[in-house]
């Protein structure tokens, strides 16, 4: 996998259920502190073979992780995450 740099705008692997709104989801990811869950606009998702990504804009890197901002409203995070490399998808 080619190396992620800092403002490359990734996949993170979600579940999403039903939001609050008809233009809003429900989601889950898996950050390296734990689960981390909110509300994003139907734009920010994608689907593809029956599995749903939300986009994220990489902020930094290291060998391991990188630090992701999702737009949207978290229960736990201001959309801030550390996530493993190996979970990131590219378009």
């Amino acid at each position: 996998m080619p190396k992620i740099e800092d403002g490359t705008v990734v996949g993170i692997p979600c579940t999403v259920s039903t939001g609050p709104f008809s233009d809003e989801k429900l989601i889950s990811f898996q950050a390296v502190s734990g689960a981390v869950s909110g509300f994003v606009g139907e734009s920010e998702l994608q689907q593809s073979a029956g599995r749903w990504t939300v986009k994220a804009l990489v902020e930094s890197t290291d060998s391991k992780n990188a630090e992701v901002r999702v737009r949207g409203s978290f229960f736990t995070t201001n959309g801030v995450a550390t996530v493993s490399l190996s979970d990131i998808r590219r378009d």
